[in-house]
């Protein structure tokens, strides 16, 4: 055998190992002969996942309805967690890591899929390709608004061999959430109740309508005073005390994000500014509840729920007769997996309340909302 031969050979060699590598380390997961099964996510991309998929990597948006649907497939979290809300979770998902974002990690997490919930429009659709091309692993696309939760449970109840839990989440839906959305379709505009809802440390940044921020509201058939424009991504447009006294709303809803402190609602509380606003004078400021995730919004998910039932009761008492603390501990059964105390339930549905004392305690009564 000749040397020309030989190095001709030698580099034919190399070639094919270079390209083998290329195509078992960069093809897509539709091509990867790993992922046997076919299936469409709900921004309509094809993709292939494994038979059986036992791990899972969710984001931020979509962990609280990945933590309800299947708690024990989840290889991280997205959450660092408060002490007061800790006990409210299963330890199992409480000592995964915790991470968010970053595809070296994800891989190393080693998931048959990544669940990716945002409002799904080009942007997404993009970012999901890039993860998919930069793990290898295929990324399943979920919308992120209300609207389409019940065949969001379902499609992710069938890719996860989840359908009866899927159903049990379908069915809290039916139960409460569609007699409050056709009720509210018939609130004439002049009986909508004028609600701004306060975040920030000094409750003077918001979300306007038509930011997922503040979705609530309008499916519970409320008005959003606030008229300044969205801010994308984790919203809180800034206003100012002047912009609030000029809307004068009705009711003003305190955010929950600066934790179990609530020092929002006590800035709010002892402002001579906020004093001149109606809806403080009247008594009309409102601490939306807290544990273990604001009801309201941040994050933005199935922890919404509740909070549209909450604050349709609250803002229209005389429509909407929902037993929210029947409706509470069914809610933390079916999405959290938790079942309440009494202590527990007196906590989360009022976030002023002191605990219960012990069974043969002597104390003086607290004031309830």
């Amino acid at each position: 055998m000749s040397g020309g031969f030989i190095g001709s050979y030698i580099a034919v060699v190399r070639i094919a190992a270079v390209l083998i590598l290329f195509f078992t380390t960069a093809c897509s997961p539709h091509e990867d002969r790993r992922y046997t099964r076919i299936v469409t996510d709900m921004a309509g991309r094809t993709m292939g996942v494994p038979d059986t998929i036992k791990r899972v990597y969710v984001n931020r948006p979509g962990a609280l309805m990945l933590y309800a649907l299947a708690p024990e497939l989840l290889v991280n979290r997205s959450f660092r967690m408060t002490d007061s809300g800790r006990r409210f979770m299963k330890e199992s998902w409480l000592t995964l890591p915790y991470v968010d974002g970053s595809a070296e990690e994800i891989i190393r997490l080693k998931p048959d899929v990544i669940i990716s919930c945002f409002t799904i429009d080009a942007k997404s659709m993009a970012d999901a390709r890039r993860l998919e091309e930069k793990t290898g692993i295929p990324v399943f696309q979920v919308p992120l608004d209300m609207s389409r939760y019940e065949k969001t449970f379902m499609v992710l109840g069938t890719l996860l061999d989840r359908k009866e839990q899927a159903e049990r989440m379908t069915g809290f839906l039916h139960a409460y959430l569609d007699e409050l959305l056709s009720k509210a379709r018939e609130i004439p505009p002049s009986r909508k109740v004028r609600v701004y809802y306060a975040e920030g440390d000094r409750g003077l940044q918001t979300d306007p309508s038509g930011s997922f921020h503040s979705e609530i509201l309008e499916r519970v058939g409320a008005r959003n005073v606030a008229e300044v424009p969205i801010t994308g991504g984790k919203g809180m447009s800034s206003v100012s005390m002047e912009q609030i006294l000029f809307w004068d709303p009705d009711v003003i809803l305190v955010w929950t994000g600066m934790g179990p402190s609530l020092t929002t609602l006590l800035e709010i509380e002892s402002d001579s500014l906020w004093a001149k606003a109606r809806a403080v004078r009247q008594k009309r400021l409102f601490q939306i509840p807290l544990q273990p995730f604001g009801w309201f919004d941040r994050p933005p998910g199935t922890n919404r729920i509740l909070g549209a039932i909450w604050t349709a009761q609250l803002l229209y008492p005389d429509l909407y007769r929902f037993d929210i603390t029947r409706i509470t501990r069914e809610y933390f059964r079916i999405f959290y997996h938790h079942e309440l105390t009494e202590s527990e339930l007196r906590e989360v549905l009022d976030p002023h309340a002191e605990p219960l004392p012990e069974k043969g305690a002597r104390t003086n009564k607290s004031k309830g909302l």
